[in-house]
């Protein structure tokens, strides 16, 4: 429940473009759980991973969701590009 209610804050916080004036700090973000600096979204159960505006991402378990900053960090941790997509 915790989770689905910080997932929801932060989707709030980006649609609403507060991500300059609520630091990722504020939001307890760390590593790669921070989906405010992230432009890949991978799932750590097919080990692909997509862009954030796949349709794929909606479709995936919050738990599932690693956060990514660039292709080339998603791939050395080992994940493939989602052939829908194609990041």
């Amino acid at each position: 429940m915790i989770k689905r209610i910080t997932a929801l804050l932060l989707t709030l916080v980006l649609l609403l473009g507060l991500t300059a004036a609520v630091g990722a700090s504020a939001l307890d973000c760390t590593g790669d759980m921070c989906p405010l600096s992230s432009s890949y979204i991978g799932n750590a159960r097919t080990y692909k991973f997509h862009y954030s505006s796949c349709r794929y991402v909606g479709q995936m378990n919050e738990g599932n969701k690693v956060y990514f900053e660039s292709r080339d960090e998603a791939i050395d941790a080992g994940y493939v590009p989602c052939k829908v997509c194609r990041p």
